[in-house]
């Protein structure tokens, strides 16, 4: 019997491992646990019972803190009753003189305005050269816009799909006293993966093996992985959420330990470590 291989360059998205065998233990182990040379390399990442709040940026801040000034505006917008006499007076004659004169202004920046178009509109036509320049300088800003497209169209082409920051998840070691059937798995863009565990890997993680249950493509930055366990004794509802930062174009390996984990914890229970592949992916 081959024992299989674990591949670090898949062209999908996921690569769930095939069944494991109790033969296959040993050689999952030695990919699951990095080298003495670089046990020193080897990261602690956190498993948290609730998922990390992040903060964003505060909005209506303007809003907030001139609340005082905005409401004491609006009030004064309100109708109130006043006690106040109100008798008719005599309107003086110059208030209503100023109406004709406001009209007698805008008679006249319209003539201004009018006489101001027909100088620019005179202007424009003896500019006819000038507008065969601009034409012809629109014309060379199509032409280099044009071939700034073509540009990026090879940058896309060469870089597009061309994905190498990859994650790796692997498990070992069994719990005491959980039966473990299922480990989920959801990823920051919202991808879930469940994958069963059956009695050859439980039995391959007894004796120390590793099981993989998740391998793909995923972006290099700061991100929230949840996991969970499902099995007779396990609560299903209790999942850990795992912060990690994969290194961009290399493939981060995340070991998920289940010896440690109680019945009564579920997934927070986990110790979880990370590292990087010595091998840069191509």
């Amino acid at each position: 019997m081959t024992a299989p291989k674990l591949s670090f360059g898949p062209k999908s998205r996921m690569n769930v491992v095939r069944p494991i065998v109790i033969a296959s233990a040993v050689a999952l182990l030695a990919v699951a646990t990095p080298p003495r040379g670089h046990a020193a390399t080897e990261t602690e990442v956190r498993v948290e019972r609730v998922k990390p709040h992040v903060e964003k940026h505060p909005t209506l801040r303007f809003l907030r803190e001139n609340l005082d000034f905005l409401r004491a505006a609006l009030d004064r917008t309100r109708q109130k009753p006043v006690e106040q006499a109100g008798d008719a007076t005599a309107i003086d004659p110059r208030f209503l003189a100023y109406s004709d004169l406001i009209a007698r202004v805008m008679v006249d920046r319209d003539s201004v305005s009018l006489a101001e178009g027909e100088r620019e509109k005179r202007d424009l036509l003896r500019s006819i050269t000038q507008l065969g320049e601009l034409e012809a300088q629109l014309d060379q800003c199509d032409r280099l816009l044009a071939a700034q497209r073509e540009r990026l169209g090879v940058l896309q082409r060469d870089f597009t799909g061309d994905q190498r920051t990859s994650l790796a998840i692997v498990l070992s070691g069994y719990p005491k006293d959980v039966s473990l059937g299922q480990v989920a798995v959801t990823l920051e863009d919202g991808y879930q993966l469940a994958v069963p565990i059956s009695a050859d890997q439980r039995e391959a993680l007894r004796q120390g093996g590793a099981v993989q249950i998740f391998h793909g493509y995923v972006e290099p930055r700061e991100q929230v992985v949840q996991v969970a366990l499902a099995g007779e004794r396990a609560p299903t509802g209790d999942p850990g959420y795992i912060t990690l930062d994969p290194e961009r174009d290399r493939l981060t390996l995340l070991r998920l330990d289940l010896t440690a984990v109680q019945a009564a914890d579920g997934a927070p229970g986990i110790h979880a470590t990370t590292w990087l592949n010595d091998a840069q992916a191509r």
